[in-house]
C-alpha cells in the first residue's frame, strides 16, 4: 500500500462550549461574594450596565411553592453544624470525666506524637498537651494582658516577623549576629518554631554549628517567650527557663512528653525520681505554658458564614425556600443611555462596540436570573429529600447523591454539583454547606430503608459519649449495637469513622477515662 499526501473530507460531530456559556457555568458555582465581584467588574467594563436594588427574585420565584406539609418538629437540633475550640476547651472531660483530679480533667485528649501541619517534627499539638488557648504570652503578665496585647496586635496589624525585627534592632549584639538572626526570623513557621536545622543554616553561612547554635540561644531571648525553638519540648523549655522553673525533674518530663501523652505517670514518676503530688504539680505548670507562641501574632479572622438560601416554615406548617437577596446583585440594563448614544454614533467600529456591550450585557442579565432559579430549584429538591433531617435532627439524614437530585429536576449532575459548591443554607437547625446532605448510605438489616453515613457517625458518637468507665465499648461491640438497631455496618467502617470523629480506640478511652494515680 503506497503511502502518499491526499485530501479526504470527514463528517463529525463535537461539542463546542461558548465563552459566554463557559462563564455561566462558573457563575453556578461562584459563592454570592464571588458572584458581587464578578458582577462589578462587568459594570465597570460596560456602559450598558448598572447596580440596582437588591433583587427580589427570591421572594416571588416561579419554582418557589410550599413543600408537602410536615409535622411540626422540636425546636432543638440534634445536628451542630460547627464545633468551636473554646466548646471543647471548656469542657474537655465529657460527662465521665472526674473533675476532681487535675490530670483526669486537663487530660482528656487522645495523644500521639504526631506534629501539628505547623509544628515541627516530633512536636505535640497544644491541645494534645492540655494547654490553654489562653496562655500567657512570654510567660509572665495576666490573662487581661494577654486580651489586650492581642487586640493591639490586631488593630495594628503587626506581624511575628515585624515584633521580632523591632526587638533585634535594640540588641547590642555584634552585626554579624543580627544578619543571622534576621535570617532565622524568616525561617519561622506560623507557630513561632524554627523550621530549619543548624546544619543546614551552617551551610549556608559557611560557619561551624555551634556558632549557629550559640545565635540561636541568642534570638531565643526574645518575645513572646519560646520562639525559634526546634520542637515543642524545647519550646517549653524556654518558657520554663524563663519562668525560673527549669530544674531536672522539669527538664526530665519535658524530655519525655511522649510517656506524658500516653499517661504514662508511673514512668515519669520513675524518671524524675518524684511523687505523685509533684508531678501534678509540675503538669499544672506545663498546662500554664504557651505552646506555639508565634501564634499569637497570627490569629485568623473570623469570616461569619453568608448563607445563600433561607429554609423556614409558613404558618400552615410547610417549608419555604427563599434565596438571601440581600446579598444577589442586582444588574440594570440601561434603555436610556443605550437610546441616546445611539443617536451619536456613526462609525462602523462604534456600533460594533455598541452591539457587544447590548449582547453582553442582556446575557449577564439572563444568566443573573436563571442562576437564582437553577439554586432555588435544587434547594426545594434538596429540601424535599431531607425533610426528616429538619424535622427531627442528624440521626434522621437519608442518604443522597447528586444523581437523584439531577434526575428529579431534569438537570445534568455536573450542573447541581456546581450549584451546591461553596453555597450555605440556613435551616432550623443551623448554618450547613449544601454538600453536607449529599452522603453516601450504609445498608440496613432487612428491607428497611438504608442510613446515611452522617447519622451512623452520630450514632456511634452517642454511644461513645454515654459510655461508662468500667464498660468501654470496643469496635466489635459497637457493631453489635448497631446491627441491633438495623445498621448493617462492618468493623473496618466503625473505625474509618471513629477515625474521622478524632475519637481514640477503645484502649486509650479506657486509659484516659480510668487514669489515676
Amino acid at each position: 500500500m503506497a503511502l502518499s499526501p491526499r485530501i479526504e473530507l470527514k463528517l463529525s460531530q463535537s461539542l463546542v462550549m461558548t465563552p459566554q456559556l463557559q462563564q455561566a457555568i462558573k457563575l453556578l458555582q461562584y459563592s454570592n461574594i464571588d458572584l458581587v465581584d464578578f458582577v462589578t467588574e462587568e459594570i465597570e467594563k460596560n456602559p450598558l450596565l448598572e447596580h440596582g436594588e437588591n433583587s427580589d427574585l427570591s421572594e416571588k420565584p416561579a419554582e418557589n411553592e410550599p413543600l408537602p406539609d410536615q409535622e411540626t418538629g422540636s425546636e432543638n437540633s440534634d445536628a451542630q453544624p460547627t464545633a468551636t475550640a473554646d466548646d471543647y476547651l471548656n469542657n474537655p472531660g465529657g460527662e465521665n470525666q472526674n473533675t476532681e483530679s487535675a490530670l483526669d480533667t486537663n487530660f482528656d485528649n487522645d495523644f500521639t506524637n504526631d506534629c501539628p501541619n505547623d509544628s515541627p517534627p516530633g512536636a505535640l499539638s497544644n491541645n494534645d498537651l492540655g494547654l490553654s488557648s489562653k496562655s500567657m504570652i512570654g510567660g509572665g503578665g495576666s490573662f487581661e494582658d494577654t486580651d489586650f496585647a492581642m487586640d493591639l496586635r490586631l488593630s495594628e496589624n503587626i506581624s511575628l516577623s515585624n515584633h521580632l525585627l523591632g526587638q533585634l534592632n535594640m540588641l547590642s549584639e555584634a552585626e554579624n549576629d543580627k544578619i543571622v538572626i534576621r535570617f532565622l526570623i524568616g525561617m519561622l513557621d506560623d507557630a513561632g518554631y524554627l523550621t530549619e536545622s543548624s546544619a543546614l543554616i551552617a551551610e549556608r553561612f559557611g560557619s561551624d554549628i555551634e556558632e549557629i547554635d550559640r545565635i540561636v540561644k541568642i534570638a531565643q531571648t526574645l518575645e513572646p517567650v519560646g520562639v525559634f525553638a526546634r520542637s515543642l519540648s524545647e519550646c517549653l523549655k524556654i518558657q520554663q527557663r524563663n519562668n525560673d522553673r527549669l530544674d531536672p525533674a522539669m527538664e526530665t518530663l519535658l524530655d519525655n512528653l511522649e510517656h506524658l501523652a500516653k499517661r504514662d505517670y508511673s514512668i515519669l514518676m520513675r524518671l524524675c525520681q518524684i511523687d505523685t503530688e509533684d508531678l501534678k504539680d509540675m503538669i499544672e505548670e506545663i498546662q500554664a505554658l504557651n505552646p506555639r507562641p508565634g501564634l499569637a501574632f497570627n490569629v485568623p479572622i473570623s469570616q461569619t458564614v453568608i448563607p445563600d438560601v433561607f429554609i423556614r416554615k409558613n404558618p400552615k406548617g410547610n417549608w419555604i425556600v427563599e434565596l438571601n437577596s440581600a446579598t444577589l446583585p442586582k444588574v440594570l440594563f440601561n434603555n436610556h443611555y443605550l437610546a441616546e448614544i445611539k443617536t451619536h454614533t456613526n462609525s462602523k467600529e462604534e456600533k460594533e462596540y455598541l452591539a457587544e456591550c447590548t449582547a453582553s450585557a442582556n446575557w449577564l442579565v439572563k444568566a443573573l436570573d436563571q442562576r437564582a432559579r437553577t439554586i432555588l430549584k435544587v434547594s426545594s429538591e434538596l429540601v424535599k429529600h431531607q425533610d426528616a433531617f429538619f424535622e427531627k435532627g442528624v440521626k434522621y439524614l437519608r442518604p443522597l447523591n447528586l444523581k437523584t437530585i439531577a434526575d428529579a429536576i431534569e438537570m445534568h449532575e455536573s450542573t447541581v454539583s456546581r450549584v451546591t459548591s461553596n453555597k450555605f443554607i440556613a435551616t432550623n437547625r443551623g448554618i450547613f454547606e449544601m454538600k453536607y446532605f449529599f452522603t453516601t448510605g450504609i445498608s440496613a438489616v432487612g428491607n428497611e430503608e438504608s442510613h446515611s453515613s452522617e447519622s451512623v457517625k452520630h450514632a456511634i458518637q452517642a454511644l461513645i459519649d454515654a459510655e461508662e468507665p468500667k464498660k468501654i465499648l470496643s469496635d466489635d461491640k459497637l457493631v453489635s449495637i448497631l446491627r441491633a438497631k438495623g445498621i448493617d455496618i462492618a468493623r473496618r467502617t466503625i473505625a474509618k469513622y471513629r477515625e474521622s470523629l478524632n475519637i481514640p480506640s477503645s484502649i486509650q478511652r479506657r486509659r484516659n477515662k480510668n487514669s489515676a494515680f
